[in-house]
């Protein structure tokens, strides 16, 4: 058997949506009943990590990007310090790996799809600008996920959002 590869393209609603399993209901139902609306209205942007094995291919992962902006009051000053009213950022919506991928820690696929929706919002932001990423972790578990990978805490406890500069992503991948 043929170890299997990976690769990220941009959404098609002709793969099988539905045989991804993230193990939470949410994450699979906005696949598999928003994510195409979504991309068609321009809401956002869906990203597949497509697993090819020789005679399949299947979706293992997606993440969602789209532009939004963050307004200076709403921001911790140690970010906003010196903005106009608000600035254009880039909004991580979702970010989901299957979970039979989840079992390999030594991957570490969650964080490799990250790394992939960064760079993508790097490149994006080169060309249309944007000073943050934000992200809502969806649940406090989620947190030290982010945090570990480059992500900083807003500084309200009961707020799940995080934020890194762009600059800071751009960074990351440069050195």
């Amino acid at each position: 058997m043929s170890n299997p590869s990976y690769h990220v393209v941009s959404f098609a609603a002709d793969f099988d949506l539905g045989s991804f399993d993230f193990g939470e209901a949410g994450y699979n139902d906005w696949l598999t009943r928003h994510a195409s609306a979504s991309v068609k209205a321009g809401v956002c942007a869906v990203y597949l990590l497509i697993e090819r094995l020789p005679h399949r291919e299947r979706v293992v992962g997606y993440f969602a990007i789209n532009p939004t902006q963050v307004v200076r009051e709403q921001a911790p000053l140690s970010l906003s310090r010196g903005w106009p009213l608000s600035v254009p950022a880039w909004n991580l919506g979702k970010l989901a790996v299957h979970v039979d991928l989840r079992v390999d820690k030594d991957a570490q696929w969650g964080r490799q799809l990250l790394r992939e929706a960064l760079e993508t919002i790097v490149r994006v932001a080169d060309v249309g600008g944007g000073k943050v990423i934000v992200v809502d972790a969806d649940n406090p578990g989620l947190l030290d996920f982010y945090t570990r990978n480059g992500f900083k805490a807003t500084g309200n406890d009961r707020d799940l959002s995080l934020y890194m500069k762009v600059s800071t992503a751009r960074k990351a991948f440069n050195s």
